[in-house]
């Protein structure tokens, strides 16, 4: 299981932390050693400059310029398409009735795709395998399926593409090897 927590860990932080290139090149070469991610998503992030990859950064998980591919559940799964919307509401509350209160220093959605990621792994680490589960099943992946095809449709470098499918495909291996269920939301996407 801690083999499990750190994978999560370290893909949380690759959607969430802004790092400089040879520290991410670091976590996604761990990453290919453990068949986590794919040879290919190394060399497509080794192929940028550290100016393309930090740009990219912000146009994706920071709002800089256009955001092709919103990080935030609520962007998914409310109707209005907005952020803190009713679907960050829950989730925020399912935090607090485990015990959960994020505070990154910033006015921001607990629905963020890397931080429920780190918050899945804090939940393991505090062996509360039920609340993984659930932020999995019925929080997480019914709208990040969607969020990861539409990164690698949309993102500005194949790196994030490549990233995204590969995620994807952990994702959904680590939920038929737990037999979690995913519960059917509707999306709305623009």
């Amino acid at each position: 299981m801690k083999t499990i927590t750190n994978h999560i860990k370290l893909m949380g932080s690759l959607f969430y932390q802004k790092q400089p290139i040879e520290k991410t090149i670091k976590i996604v070469d761990a990453l290919v050693a453990e068949d986590v991610l794919n040879t290919r998503t190394l060399d497509q992030l080794k192929s940028l400059s550290a100016e393309q990859f930090e740009h990219d950064f912000g146009v994706l998980f920071e709002g800089v310029g256009s955001m092709p591919v919103p990080p935030w559940g609520s962007v998914y799964l409310d109707k209005e398409k907005v952020l803190f919307g009713e679907s960050n509401v829950q989730y925020r509350l399912f935090l607090q009735q485990n015990g959960v209160v994020l505070n990154s220093g910033q006015r921001e959605p607990e629905d963020q795709f890397g931080l429920m990621l780190l918050a899945c792994a804090y939940f393991i680490e505090q062996d509360n395998s039920q609340a993984a589960c659930e932020l999995l099943g019925e929080r997480l992946m019914p709208w990040g399926s969607v969020y990861l095809e539409q990164l690698q449709q949309k993102a500005p470098n194949s790196f994030y593409q490549h990233l995204g499918n590969d995620v994807l495909l952990w994702l959904q291996q680590l939920i038929k090897q737990f037999d979690i269920q995913v519960t059917k939301k509707n999306i709305y996407l623009k």
